[in-house]
């Protein structure tokens, strides 16, 4: 150990004068001073409603610490490694290698400890830097969302990944420096090898070779609070790398090259194909993920919150009929729910106040949440044996960018050909992303949700094709799709899933399919109702004549025939729940149509002063429904102020706004600090109402008529030219 350590000396006294220590204490300010010194001489807005947060941990992780990982540290890396190896090229080091009192391996060993070491000087200046930079910001810009919290145990856990993350690429560029003498070979396997993984960004997937790619999955999984366990995939990898490369460039700096290294006998080549085979297979193993894996029968949810509001307890509910399953009590800020029923694989919504979350959950599950909230935004971290569903479910979709441009677009009408080939090719590419996905911890998906993605993928894609038919045309063999094509994606659908069954684009696909191409040049929707009472007695059948039933209501202009409608159908549905559920459909339409009586809402003025709705009556009323803990109310207001003084004179015309804040004391707090000249007021039983009128989310615009009838449920908002072009209408001297 004294003559490493003495090696390791003699290594940092050749560095001397080559400006590396220098190098990585500014290339580990360079992002924190990049950030933050132009922002002090701006202005600074935090948006209303934005969480509380540590200036610390804030300058320290996120999308900078991403690009430091990804980008600064390699850099850093490549250059000093490169150095480090060119003295000795320079000095013909490697010749005299025989001429010194320690080993090889040390001698070895010596160079890649220096590079690590100056590796974690940039760390650790990144660290003081951004510290230092978010410590200025806060008292050149105070506000009172900004904390200066400093968690101890989620900085030293960051850095310890970040160290760990490093070992790999500095052992594979001291291995590349060695072997090739000049700055250009080196520089540019490292630079091949950070252009790999912004490949792998760009694909969605990193090749399980690619010794690099240990920068990639820290790419997707900076914050240790959003892993299972804070030592990830990424630094297992990385110490794998380390090791196989260590030894690499350990053989060929010993034998002064790679035939002497490793083929320079027959039993030499032997030994070296059979650890290169070895080395193949463990790699293949280590890169394997890990398979999801299920407890005992029952569900585990638990987790902590971080928020300012009162909250009594956190409930959880089915996500297609809003069915409670179960409650756990707050208790100190802590929640936990355990239940020994059988709950099936579906998602379900976890409601903690007026925030939910929803999570795919099934028996032998468990999760630990770390929720931080308040009124308008909401963060969650996951811990859970099925992440990698969660994680699938949260970040990828279904099409392709270049599909789901030509969707949009409606591109490619007149060339079918050109369509057919861009949607089987983006169908080929999704399947190989679904298959190989595994989470950022290496977790694979559950076969059971993995079979539903690919069955829904299979299904979007057969809507996708009988909605370009509908565009173009159901009866030219031209605009047919292959039929290999479309014999593979129905083969993907013989067993729905308990999870697709009930998906509404399969609905959408089981009706199509009852259609022949002759019935959709007719009047198809009466005779999808012939044809689905045709069907036999089950679920199915009450899945599809809800779905169809509530689509034509939809789409009926006048409550008459829309009630007939119902009446005759209403009947067929057997399922209670979706019986429930078109009877609400059915009265949240009629309630919500054009001409439909809206209640007198009797609400409070900021002085407590009770005013009914009537009072306005013989008057166009245009409603601001908004909150105070809404961002996009707060930001659309100003333009709904202009919009009441440009039709300020015409005195058919009134406009107000009604707050939803459950708590009124917000509401009066903030009028306060933000007078208007709109009428103001707050409404007690806004829950209610909205859940009435099936309002998920504000800022909402409602005109109502003189008469106190619903002229508009669902106005444009003020910023849009059809908010002017309706009130042009209705204003009147």
């Amino acid at each position: 150990m004294k003559k490493l350590l003495k090696t390791v000396g003699t290594e940092w006294l050749k560095i001397k004068g080559l400006g590396l220590v220098y190098m990585a204490v500014v290339l580990g300010g360079l992002l924190p001073l990049l950030v933050y010194v132009p922002s002090f001489f701006v202005q600074e807005t935090v948006p209303e409603g934005t969480l509380k947060f540590s200036v610390f941990e804030e300058s320290i992780g996120g999308d900078q610490l991403k690009y430091f990982v990804f980008f600064i540290l390699p850099l850093l890396l490549i250059i000093v490694a490169n150095r480090i190896a060119q003295t000795d090229h320079k000095n013909n080091g490697w010749q005299l290698m025989e001429t010194q009192p320690v080993s090889r391996w040390q001698l070895y060993l010596s160079k890649y400890i220096v590079i690590v070491v100056l590796g974690l000087m940039c760390i650790a200046s990144y660290f003081i830097f951004s510290i230092v930079m978010a410590a200025a910001d806060y008292l050149i810009h105070p506000n009172e969302v900004k904390l200066l919290d400093f968690d101890m145990i989620w900085a030293i856990r960051t850095c310890l990944r970040i160290c760990i993350t490093i070992l790999g690429i500095a052992a594979i560029q001291l291995c590349v420096s060695v072997a090739f003498q000049g700055f250009v070979w080196s520089f540019l396997i490292g630079s091949l090898g950070i252009a790999s993984n912004i490949a792998a960004l760009i694909q969605k997937q990193s090749f399980f070779f690619n010794p690099y790619g240990s920068l990639y999955t820290f790419w997707n999984a900076p914050e240790i609070k959003d892993l299972n366990t804070f030592i990830s995939h990424s630094e297992y990898m990385s110490v794998f790398w380390m090791v196989i490369f260590l030894v690499i460039g350990y053989f060929w700096y010993r034998r002064k090259g790679f035939k002497n290294a490793f083929g320079k006998t027959k039993k030499q080549a032997v030994i070296s194909f059979a650890l290169f085979a070895a080395g193949t297979g463990l790699l293949y193993f280590i890169q394997q993920p890990k398979p999801y894996q299920s407890g005992a029968e029952g569900v585990i949810l638990k987790g902590t919150l971080d928020t300012d509001l009162t909250v009594d307890s956190v409930k959880i509910f089915t996500s297609d009929f809003h069915k409670k399953i179960g409650a756990a009590p707050v208790v100190n800020h802590t929640f936990s729910w355990t239940t020994e029923k059988r709950l099936p694989t579906d998602e379900y919504l976890v409601e903690i106040g007026n925030k939910k979350l929803v999570l795919i959950m099934g028996s032998g599950d468990w999760f630990d949440l770390d929720i931080k909230f308040n009124d308008t935004d909401m963060v969650t971290y996951i811990k859970s044996n099925r992440k990698a569903d969660q994680n699938y479910r949260e970040k990828r979709s279904s099409f392709g960018r270049d599909f789901t441009y030509a969707l949009e677009d409606q591109a490619y009408t007149g060339d079918p050909a050109k369509f057919y080939e861009l949607a089987q090719d983006d169908w080929k590419k999704n399947k190989r992303i679904l298959n190989a996905f595994a989470d950022p911890a290496n977790n694979a998906l559950s076969e059971e949700y993995k079979d539903y993605r690919k069955q829904l993928m299979a299904i979007q894609y057969l809507n996708e094709i009988s909605n370009y038919r509908k565009m173009t045309s159901w009866t030219d063999p031209k605009f047919a799709p292959p039929k290999d094509f479309v014999d593979e994606l129905n083969a993907n659908i013989q067993k729905p899933s308990q999870l697709l069954s009930k998906n509404e684009n399969y609905l959408q696909f089981r009706l199509d399919r009852l259609l022949t191409d002759k019935d959709q040049s007719v009047n198809a929707d009466s005779i999808l109702f012939v044809k689905i009472n045709k069907l036999p007695r089950g679920l199915q059948k009450d899945q599809l004549l809800a779905r169809h039933l509530a689509r034509t209501l939809e789409l009926q202009t006048d409550s008459l025939s829309r009630n007939r409608l119902f009446a005759s159908e209403i009947n067929n549905v057997k399922n209670t729940d979706y019986r429930n559920r078109l009877y609400s459909k059915l009265e949240q339409i009629n309630i919500s149509q054009k001409g439909a009586s809206f209640p007198d809402l009797r609400f409070l003025n900021d002085q407590g002063k009770a005013v009914n709705l009537s009072k306005f009556r013989g008057k166009y009323v245009v409603i601001d429904l908004w909150a105070t803990w809404c961002a996009p109310c707060k930001q659309i207001r100003p333009v709904f102020e202009a919009r009441n003084n440009q039709y300020r004179y015409y005195q058919n015309l009134q406009f107000i706004s009604i707050s939803t804040d459950q708590n009124q004391s917000k509401w009066k707090n903030y009028l306060k600090t933000k007078p208007s000249g709109i009428p103001q007021f707050w409404l007690p039983d806004a829950e209610k109402f909205m859940a009435d009128y099936k309002i998920q989310s504000i800022p909402r615009f409602i005109i109502i008529d003189p008469e106190g009838k619903i002229f508009n449920l669902n106005t444009p908002f003020p910023d849009e030219d059809n908010f002017v072009e309706v009130l042009d209408k209705l204003k009147k001297y």
